[in-house]
């Protein structure tokens, strides 16, 4: 029978379906990874796809394989021990000045900050750091041979200026040269830096005519990932082709506009001059129109819906004097602003956004640092048993103590969740949490479990198991003592991957509770194998128990149902948001296990709950007190 660390292992290093390259397309790679689970996952995963892999854990290592190997690429994980990746690619690419070497980033979020940050570093591409070898592969596959296609515009340069010995011969062909680098090589618009070097030339040729405007329009195909994950990366590659012929058929009759393909899924329109500001907006939707026409993708009939930002330089939006970097940014807050909305629409640049943006970019810098520098605490709340009033357990709730202000989750969280950092910030949890139930324990204090909220996804992560199995270690406490939480409609999404990620852990002795139940949209088939213990009932049910009429016979009428279930299932029950007694009353009389709520106590630091347990052991038999919400 394999142990819960060989089914979790099992199921990772799983092998997918591998493309074959022909022989002499073997390339070498410098890996620059200090994980050594992940530098064994992607040198596995690529050497089965013809990528030979050179391993380094540090900037140091790598400088001296660098010159060991002579790697055709180098790919760089943004999160690294001594210097985050960005530092250590800009060292790398000054190492290798001679001769350039493409270099492709890894990152746990696709968020286009941290893109936009790879780029400028120097890095040629970015990549989604995940288990798809064969995407991967092809993509280190298409930067060496780009990489060599340059190489050999430049030798062929180099050969036919000693020939020609003529320096206007020369600098014409390098700019032909120039023009091809700067080109995507997939749907042969202008790239990233192309476009802004050919739209800024473009503006500064008509900054003295202020007479029309010049306007931006940012386009982001919805949901793209989604054609790549279920008909492959071909289709998606179809996909943007198209799209990119599209934007040039729709603007083939007019002058001067500037069309460029600047990151996976985006692409731009420079417009130099338009009459007015309503012109921009039929543009807009000549590119929401012709996009959403059907198209062939993987031999299947597929419809786009794209969100369009648009910026232009009007008074009292970026400025007459604003250059093609400035109303890219502009574009990018009115696109996500768009994304935000649902998609499949456009939004035009307004100064709030910006605000907005920048507010919540400065919260997102900030959080970046919040663990290393000690400011995220955990608050406890007691969970309560309404018959004998003893306690039994708690749950660990996050707070994030930045300068004077305390943070509650709903205003870091989402942010936490968007760029990745929720994992780490769910792993620092669960030891913390598991620490402080043995300091309680130590102190006389008899903690039967802590509940830790995890994301759902983090579930797939080995990482997750490795943290738990840290803190039992450190802490000796039998594994039963942790309870995670995963909210209803996170495990229901994925309900199949969501029961294979449990089992591993639950093998372990991890208890798992199902978190705001009855507010999603659970199968009762599904909910039979899920491996949980705890259903918590969530508060809009409790809150409704002592309410008059129809609303509280229909809270009543939930909770006993769910209650029956939890009961035929073997599970328990919690009740959260309990602040009457009432309610509480209820609650007894329909058979919930346990209760948490301010009708006991709010969330507290760990002190304080010491105290809190100590006075409330003292008055376990007088009666339940009316509770009045502050």
């Amino acid at each position: 029978m394999k142990s819960a660390w060989g089914r979790i292992r099992a199921s990772i290093f799983r092998p997918a379906a591998l493309p074959q390259f022909p022989a002499a397309s073997r390339i070498r790679i410098l890996l620059l990874e200090d994980d050594a689970a992940w530098q064994h996952l992607i040198a596995t995963g690529l050497e089965a796809h013809r990528i030979e892999v050179h391993v380094a854990g540090s900037v140091s290592a790598a400088l001296e394989l660098l010159a060991a190997i002579g790697p055709d690429a180098i790919l760089i994980d943004a999160i690294l021990p001594e210097s985050d990746g960005f530092e250590a690619c800009a060292r790398l690419i000054h190492a290798s000045r001679e001769r350039p070497i493409p270099i492709l980033m890894l990152a746990d979020s696709d968020d286009d900050r941290i893109i936009e940050r790879a780029l400028d570093a120097g890095a040629s591409d970015f990549f989604l750091k995940s288990l798809q070898w064969q995407l991967l592969a092809g993509r280190l596959h298409s930067l060496v041979d780009a990489g060599r296609m340059r190489d050999e515009l430049a030798s062929r340069q180099r050969r036919l200026d000693r020939v020609q010995g003529l320096a206007q011969k020369a600098r014409a062909s390098a700019r032909r040269a120039r023009e091809l680098v700067d080109r995507d090589l997939l749907t042969d618009l202008l790239d990233r830096r192309g476009f802004i070097a050919a739209s800024q030339a473009r503006l500064e040729s008509i900054k003295s005519d202020l007479s029309h405007p010049s306007v931006l329009l940012l386009i982001d195909i919805d949901r793209f990932k989604r054609i790549n994950d279920s008909l492959g990366a071909e289709a998606g590659d179809a996909a943007l082709r198209e799209v990119a012929a599209r934007l040039r058929h729709a603007f083939r009759n007019l002058p001067g506009i500037i069309l460029g393909r600047i990151a996976s899924d985006e692409f731009a329109v420079c417009f130099p001059q338009l009459r007015t500001q309503a012109a921009a907006l039929r543009a807009a939707q000549i590119v929401m129109t012709e996009l959403h026409r059907p198209m062939v993708c993987g031999g299947l009939e597929c419809v786009l819906s794209v969100s369009v930002g648009i910026a232009a330089d009007l008074p009292g939006a970026v400025g007459p004097d604003t250059g093609i970097e400035a109303l890219l940014a502009q574009a990018g807050h009115a696109l996500s602003a768009a994304k935000e909305a649902g998609g499949n629409t456009v939004q035009s640049f307004e100064s709030d956004l910006e605000q907005a943006d920048r507010e919540r970019f400065d919260l997102e810098a900030s959080l970046h640092g919040a663990l290393e520098r000690g400011e995220l605490r955990l608050h406890y709340q007691p969970i309560i048993d309404p018959r004998t009033r003893l306690m039994s357990g708690i749950e660990a709730l996050m707070r994030w103590q930045r300068a004077d202000r305390l943070l509650y989750p709903d205003e870091f969280i989402p942010i936490a969740e968007e760029t990745g950092l929720v994992f780490r910030m769910g792993e620092w949890a669960v030891g913390e949490a598991l620490h402080q139930v043995r300091r309680w324990r130590n102190e006389g204090l008899d903690v039967g479990t802590v509940s830790v909220n995890i994301h759902p996804r983090h579930l797939e992560q080995p990482e997750l198991a490795r943290a738990v199995v840290r803190a039992i270690d450190e802490t000796r406490l039998p594994c039963a003592t942790l309870e995670l939480e995963l909210t209803e409609t996170g495990v229901m999404r994925d309900i199949k991957r969501s029961i294979s990620s449990l089992q591993g852990l639950k093998d372990l002795g991890v208890r798992f509770a199902l978190d705001d139940f009855g507010t999603g949209y659970s199968s009762l088939a599904y909910l039979t194998q899920l491996p949980i213990d705890t259903l918590k009932i969530d508060r809009s049910f409790v809150d409704k128990l002592d309410a008059d009429e129809q609303a509280g016979r229909q809270s009543h009428a939930v909770v006993r149902a769910i209650t029956a279930l939890a009961q035929a299932l073997g599970l328990s029950t919690v009740a959260e948001g309990v602040e009457t007694a009432d309610q509480l009353e209820s609650l007894r009389k329909l058979g919930c296990d346990d209760v948490q709520g301010y009708l006991y106590a709010r969330p507290m630091p760990a002190n304080e709950l010491a105290q809190w347990w100590k006075g409330f052991a003292s008055t376990r038999t007088l009666p339940i007190p009316q509770f009045v919400p502050s």
